[in-house]
C-alpha cells in the first residue's frame, strides 16, 4: 500500500506541466519513487516541528536553490515559524542570539553536512549533536539533510526556479 502511494505521486508528477528543463517524475519514474520514499520517512521525523523547515529553508539557501527557497519559506509560515527566526535564516546568521545552543548546533551540522567538501563531521561535532539528540534521532536527522540536499540537486539540476518571496 505504501509502494502505492509513492507511486501515485510520481504518476501524477509525471503529468504536471513543470517549468524547468525536464519533467523528473515522467523520465525516472522508480527513481523518483525512492526519493518520495525518503520524503515520505523524513515527513515523519519526531524533531521540532518548527525547526525543521528553518533547517530546510537554511540548506536550500546554502546550496542556492531558489525553487526550494521559495518552497520552504512558504512552509515556515504555514507552520507559523515566528518571522525573526525566519528573517535571520535568511540572513545566514546560525550565530544570532535567537537561536538557543540547540537550535544552534543543529544548524551548524546541517552546515557542515551540507557543505562537506568545506568541512568534516569531527568527533566533537557528533559529541555535540548528541547532547540534544539521541542516536535514531541523529541519524534521522543525517537522512532529512541528505533529502533537502537530493532535492536541491535535482531542482537546480532540473532548471526548477522560484519566484520572488513575498514578506507576509
Amino acid at each position: 500500500m505504501k509502494n502505492l502511494v509513492s507511486k501515485g505521486i510520481v504518476k501524477a508528477g509525471s503529468f504536471m506541466n513543470m517549468n524547468n528543463r525536464i519533467n523528473y517524475f515522467k523520465v525516472s519514474p522508480v527513481g523518483m519513487e525512492n526519493v518520495m520514499l525518503q520524503e515520505k520517512y523524513v515527513n515523519k521525523i519526531t524533531m521540532d516541528r518548527k525547526l525543521i523547515p528553518l533547517v530546510k529553508l537554511y540548506i536550500s539557501l546554502l546550496n542556492g536553490c531558489s525553487y526550494c527557497i521559495e518552497l520552504h519559506y512558504k512552509e515556515a509560515v504555514k507552520k507559523k515559524v515566528e518571522k525573526k527566526y525566519i528573517d535571520t535564516i535568511i540572513n545566514l546568521d546560525i550565530e544570532n542570539e535567537i537561536f538557543n545552543n540547540k537550535e544552534k548546533t543543529i544548524l551548524l551540522f546541517a552546515k557542515k553536512l551540507t557543505l562537506i567538501t568545506e568541512h568534516s563531521i569531527s568527533d566533537e561535532d557528533y559529541l555535540n549533536m548528541r547532547k540534544y539528540l539521541s542516536e535514531k534521532e541523529y541519524i534521522d536527522f543525517i537522512l532529512l539533510i541528505n533529502q533537502v540536499n537530493t532535492w536541491n540537486r535535482i531542482s537546480i539540476g532540473s532548471g526548477n526556479i522560484g519566484n520572488e518571496i513575498d514578506d507576509r
